[in-house]
């Protein structure tokens, strides 16, 4: 009687092991898929940005389709660009209203830019 006890004791353990590396292998997938380098891009118009904060965030809205309204918001590292055309710029150049292309990222911080493009409105 003692064998079959012995036999269900290494089945749960078995399986708790399993239940274990199951959890860790989906905990490491989520954060690779969250940090990974496809460069995304929308163009849109600015809804908000802030250039005085720390880290400065803004915030584009575009129509994806004929109805679907796309909002993204990141936050704007050093070392991204900002252009005019193909002349650098500063952030407090751009305002709510303007019309911007985006690239930016997925980092497990969230969404970084890479570049913003300035539009003539």
């Amino acid at each position: 009687m003692g064998q079959p006890k012995s036999s269900l004791l290494a089945v749960l353990i078995v399986g708790a092991l399993l239940c274990v590396a199951v959890a860790g292998l989906g905990s490491l997938l989520s954060s690779v898929y969250a940090a990974n380098n496809t460069v995304h891009e929308i163009r849109g118009t600015v809804q908000s940005i802030s250039p005085g904060d720390t880290p400065p965030v803004i915030v584009v809205k575009s129509l994806h389709g004929s109805k679907e309204e796309i909002v993204v918001g990141a936050i704007i590292k050093p070392g991204a660009s900002v252009l005019r055309g193909k002349k650098k710029i500063g952030l407090g150049q751009i305002h709510a209203g303007d019309n911007v292309t985006l690239k930016y990222v997925k980092t497990r911080e969230g969404l970084t830019i890479r570049s913003i493009v300035l539009h003539r409105n």
